[in-house]
């Protein structure tokens, strides 16, 4: 696979990295499963892994968890605090480190800023940024990232209160018809030097039937890697597959597509771009002040 540099951390990474919040119980996939598959994964190359403290009521962790105990040298671990308060995400940290079976995290990600009012928390006095930079201090993150699924301002917001390490953003194909994190984060990202780490590429399940156009399509983008969520085996071979012969998609071949899947774009199959995802206010974003 083709690797990437991995913003100013002098890590490179392949284009296709590991989602792990599908190897559990609610996704139909068993614990054997689940360890088989991200065994696999390692054996295949794929060595960035990201979680976080809230899947599955921590299943997702501990499944992974299983598998870091005996392989953690191979792997980059990513995983999030979802409390916006120090001693809150410090707790979740904590909970996080038990369940992965390891000492220390390499990324520790502000989990889903959803609205300033959110980052706001998050970075604020007596915020989680705080617990995170202490964490960092002790050992126990590498890196201190962030996340964002709505609004690319906010996190362009956010790289202006501090240096983030990285950011975890929303690039399926169908985000580029709203508040495109292509557009208006990844420049502002690159030229900063920050890590960029893809995710909802295949759209929550609007775009499995495009599985190998929309992978294209991330993996074209000036990103880091791209995660993808893998609950069977299949998914991770047809995956790793079009990541192995990947190659970018012409301007020709990007119209097309978009042209074929913009009746998608919308509320329902872009659930994460609205207020409603979890923060359950209303449907479409609204940007800060704009009426």
């Amino acid at each position: 696979m083709e690797t990437r540099p991995f913003g100013k951390t002098g890590e490179n990474f392949p284009i296709l990295s590991f989602g792990g919040q599908r190897i559990v119980d609610e996704h139909q996939c068993t614990e054997e499963e689940a360890i088989e598959i991200v065994n696999t994964a390692i054996d295949r190359g794929i060595r960035y892994f990201d979680t976080a403290w809230i899947y599955s009521d921590g299943q997702a962790e501990t499944r992974l968890g299983k598998v870091v105990k005996h392989r953690r040298s191979e792997m980059w671990l990513a995983t999030k605090t979802w409390e916006p308060t120090r001693d809150a995400a410090r707790q979740q940290l904590e909970t996080s480190l038990k369940r992965l079976q390891t000492d220390h995290v390499d990324e520790w990600r502000l989990h889903n800023m959803w609205d300033y009012a959110r980052l706001d928390e998050f970075t604020g006095k007596g915020g989680a940024l705080e617990a995170a930079i202490q964490a960092r201090e002790e050992g126990l993150v590498r890196h201190i990232s962030i996340s964002c699924h709505t609004d690319p301002q906010i996190l362009v917001a956010a790289l202006d209160r501090f240096p983030f390490d990285s950011a975890l953003v929303a690039v399926s194909a169908l985000d580029h018809f709203i508040l495109s994190f292509a557009e208006e984060f990844l420049p502002v990202a690159n030229a900063r030097g920050v890590a960029s780490i893809g995710m909802k590429v295949l759209g929550l399940g609007s775009l499995t039937h495009e599985v190998e156009r929309s992978l294209r399509y991330a993996f074209s983008l000036p990103v880091s890697t791209v995660i993808v969520g893998m609950e069977t085996m299949a998914q991770l071979e047809q995956n790793l597959a079009i990541a192995e012969s990947f190659s970018p998609l012409t301007d020709e071949e990007r119209l097309a597509f978009f042209k074929d899947i913009i009746e998608l774009a919308k509320p329902e199959n872009l659930r994460w771009k609205t207020n409603a995802w979890n923060n359950p206010t209303g449907w479409l974003p609204r940007r800060r002040g704009l009426k």
